[in-house]
C-alpha cells in the first residue's frame, strides 16, 4: 500500500501515486512528492467540488427543511381545528341525545296534565251536580216546615255541615283549574320551544347536519347534504373569495388529505436530503483530510526543505 494511501484512508482508485514505496529505486523521494503534488491538485479540486456539492445539500435541506415546517404548522392547525370540530359534533350528539329524553318526558307530561285538568273537570262538574241537588234539598226542606227540620238541629246539621264543605270544594275550583292550565301552558311551551319545529332539538339537529357530524362528505350540489365552508377571505371587493374552501368534516376534505400527503412527502423528503447531506459531507471532510495530509507529506519531502 502507498504511503499516502495510509495518510489519506481513501480509496487508491481516486489517486495515482508511484508504483512503489518511496525509497526503494528513488531514495530522494522525487517520484512520490512529483506524483503526491498531482494528486494534491486533484484532491484540491474534488474538494472544492465536494465542498460545493454539500453546500448545495445543505442549502436544499435548508429549504425544503422550512417547507416541511411550514407544512407541518398549517396541517397541525387544520388537524387541530378538525379535532375541534369533531369534539363539538360529539356535543351536539350528546345534547341532541339527551333533548331527544326530554321532548318523550315533556309529551308523556303533556299527556298526564291533560288527564288531570279533565278529571278536575269532571270533579267539579260533579260537585256542580251535588250542589244543584243539594239546593233542592233544601227548598223541599224549607217548605215542609216540620219543627224537626229546624236549621241547626239534629239531621239539619248534618245537612248544613255537607253543604259548608260544598261550598268549600267549589270555592277551589278557580285557583285550581288555573294552576292546572298553567302548568299545561308551561308544559306545552317547553315541549314547543324543545321539540316541535324551529325548537331548540330542531336547532341542534340543523346545525349537526350542517357540521356533517354523520360521516362522510357528500356533493357539494346536493340539497339534502349542504355543508360549513371554511372560507379564507382577504382584503379587497365583497365579491373577492380566496381557496382553499374547506368541507366538513375536515378529515374527509379533498385538501386536507392533499395537505397531509404533502407534508408526508416533504417530509420524507428531508429525510433523505439529510442522508444524501451527511454522505455529502463526510465526502467533503474526508477529501480535506486528504488535502491536508498530503499537504504535510508534502512539505515533509519537498527537497526544497531538505537543502535548508
Amino acid at each position: 500500500m502507498l504511503l499516502y494511501d495510509k495518510i489519506c484512508n481513501i480509496d487508491r482508485d481516486i489517486f495515482d501515486c508511484c508504483d512503489k514505496n518511496p525509497g526503494d529505486e528513488n531514495p530522494g523521494g522525487d517520484c512520490c512528492y512529483d506524483a503526491w503534488v498531482k494528486d494534491l491538485m486533484q484532491v484540491t479540486a474534488d474538494w472544492k467540488q465536494a465542498n460545493a456539492d454539500a453546500q448545495n445539500k445543505e442549502t436544499e435541506y435548508s429549504l425544503t427543511l422550512e417547507e416541511r415546517d411550514r407544512l407541518k404548522a398549517w396541517w397541525s392547525d387544520w388537524e387541530a381545528t378538525d379535532e375541534k370540530a369533531d369534539a363539538l359534533c360529539r356535543q351536539l350528539e350528546l345534547f341532541a341525545l339527551h333533548l331527544g329524553k326530554v321532548c318523550m318526558v315533556t309529551e308523556k307530561t303533556n299527556d298526564a296534565i291533560e288527564i288531570l285538568f279533565c278529571m278536575t273537570e269532571d270533579l267539579y262538574i260533579r260537585v256542580d251536580k251535588l250542589k244543584t241537588q243539594y239546593d233542592k234539598l233544601l227548598q223541599c226542606i224549607q217548605c215542609l216546615k216540620r219543627p224537626e227540620l229546624a236549621p241547626g238541629v239534629g239531621i239539619m246539621k248534618c245537612i248544613e255541615n255537607y253543604g259548608a264543605k260544598l261550598d268549600a270544594v267549589i270555592q277551589t275550583r278557580d285557583v285550581l283549574i288555573a294552576q292546572i292550565v298553567t302548568a299545561l301552558e308551561l308544559a306545552y311551551g317547553m315541549h314547543i320551544n324543545i321539540c316541535e319545529d324551529y325548537g331548540l332539538k330542531k336547532v341542534i339537529l340543523y346545525w349537526k347536519k350542517k357540521f356533517n357530524c354523520g360521516g362522510t362528505c357528500g356533493s357539494e350540489n346536493d340539497s339534502n347534504n349542504q355543508h360549513v365552508k371554511i372560507e379564507h377571505s382577504g382584503y379587497g371587493k365583497a365579491s373577492c373569495r380566496l381557496e382553499p374552501r374547506i368541507s366538513l368534516p375536515i378529515d374527509e376534505d379533498a385538501y386536507f388529505i392533499e395537505l397531509e400527503n404533502d407534508y408526508k412527502k416533504v417530509k420524507e423528503d428531508v429525510d433523505h436530503l439529510k442522508k444524501d447531506l451527511d454522505a455529502a459531507k463526510e465526502k467533503r471532510d474526508a477529501l480535506l483530510s486528504c488535502k491536508q495530509s498530503l499537504e504535510k507529506a508534502i512539505e515533509e519531502v519537498n527537497p526544497a526543505n531538505k537543502c535548508k
